[in-house]
């Protein structure tokens, strides 16, 4: 069972981005029983997001995609539900250490598909971020036109859960003596 399956699956975890993603995960080659390591800063990379670092740009969506192996141009919708994916799929591999990505969905069927997301402080404590400007500006977001009023604040309570638990493993990263500097 996965420790984010409290999330996993309506808002967080089940969009077609979420798709999108999984698809991304998917596209390397997996060994048995070995989880394949995955740099969350080469994934921000290659969804075209090595600028991100100004959160509100993050907002209304443009230009986010990947390019598969296979030279298709995937995109992604709402930067916001890649963004909330992958910051569950982070408190997953901290608390399991890996994730398996038949228990993620998007019709995986390989047994051997698990990975582990690796994250440095700085992409970690841009996810944050991104999280935390979602919880008090999340009308703010492209995702809006999407959503009720009432999805769009339990999205924002979801992601306030996700960022609690991502406090941890900046913690860790940080130290934690930096985590109070960083929440003020």
């Amino acid at each position: 069972m996965m420790y984010i399956e409290r999330w996993w699956g309506e808002y967080i975890g089940g969009t077609d981005d979420t798709c999108t993603l999984i698809d991304y995960l998917a596209n390397r080659e997996f060994k048995m029983e070995i989880p394949a390591e995955i740099n969350v800063k080469n994934m921000l990379q290659d969804f075209q997001l090595k600028n991100a670092w100004e959160i509100k740009d993050l907002r209304q969506t443009k230009d986010i995609y990947f390019i598969s192996d296979n030279g298709y141009r995937q995109d992604i919708g709402c930067a916001i539900n890649l963004l909330m994916d992958v910051s569950a799929i982070i408190v997953e591999c901290q608390k399991n250490g890996k994730v398996c990505l038949p228990d993620l969905g998007g019709g995986i069927m390989d047994k051997n598909a698990v990975i582990s997301l690796k994250v440095e402080k700085e992409e970690l404590a841009l996810l944050r971020g991104i999280l935390e400007d979602f919880i008090h500006h999340s009308y703010s977001y492209d995702l809006e036109e999407f959503c009720p009023k009432d999805d769009m604040r339990e999205i924002a309570k979801q992601c306030k859960e996700i960022n609690t638990e991502l406090i941890g493993e900046l913690e860790n990263l940080m130290g934690h003596e930096n985590i109070v500097k960083f929440q003020e």
